[in-house]
C-alpha cells in the first residue's frame, strides 16, 4: 500500500515538473551583437648588434661534451653526439674505475676481517663470524685471494686489498 501511494506521489511530481519547465522556455538570443575594437601595433624590427662572437661548431660540441661529463650522456636530450666518446673517454673510464673502487671500499668498511685460518691447505678468513673460503661472495663481492695477513676482494673488474685485523 504505501508502495503504491509513494509511486503516485513521484508520477505526478515528474508531471507537474514536465509542465512547469515546458511553459517556461526563455529565448536566448542575443539583441545586439557585441562590438569589439581591433587594433594592430606596428612592430619595430629586432637588429642583432655585430658584437655578438661567433662560436664555431667544434666550440659548441667541446662546451656540450664538458656539461655531460658525469652523466656520459643527457638523456633529456634528442641528439647525440659522437664525439662525446672520443674526446672523454680516458677520462671517464679513470672516472668510473675510481667511482667503482670507492663503492667497493665504502661496502667494504662496514665488514670486520678477523682472523684468518688454514686447514688441509684450505685458507678460510672469519668476517663479521662467518668463515668464507677462497672464491666465495661477500654480499655480490667476490674473495679472490686469502693470504695470512691480507684478502683480496674483486667487484667487476675492480680489485681492493684489505689486510686483516681491520
Amino acid at each position: 500500500m504505501g508502495l503504491g501511494l509513494s509511486l503516485a506521489v513521484l508520477v505526478f511530481d515528474q508531471i507537474n515538473n514536465y509542465r512547469v519547465k515546458s511553459s517556461k522556455k526563455v529565448s536566448r538570443a542575443r539583441s545586439t551583437p557585441k562590438k569589439q575594437v581591433i587594433t594592430k601595433k606596428e612592430e619595430t624590427p629586432v637588429t642583432v648588434a655585430a658584437s655578438t662572437p661567433r662560436v664555431s661548431n667544434d666550440q659548441r660540441r667541446s662546451a656540450q661534451t664538458s656539461q655531460l661529463v658525469g652523466w656520459e650522456r643527457n638523456p633529456f636530450s634528442t641528439f647525440s653526439l659522437s664525439t662525446e666518446s672520443n674526446t672523454e673517454v680516458g677520462f671517464s673510464s679513470e672516472k668510473s674505475i675510481e667511482a667503482d673502487k670507492s663503492i667497493l671500499l665504502k661496502n667494504l668498511e662496514r665488514f670486520n676481517v678477523e682472523i684468518v685460518a688454514e686447514f688441509n691447505n684450505d685458507k678460510v678468513v672469519l668476517i663479521d663470524g662467518k668463515r668464507f673460503r677462497q672464491g666465495e661472495f661477500l654480499n655480490d663481492i667476490l674473495i679472490e685471494t686469502i693470504e695470512n695477513d691480507q684478502i683480496t676482494f674483486k667487484m667487476g673488474n675492480t680489485r681492493v686489498i684489505k689486510s686483516v685485523g681491520n
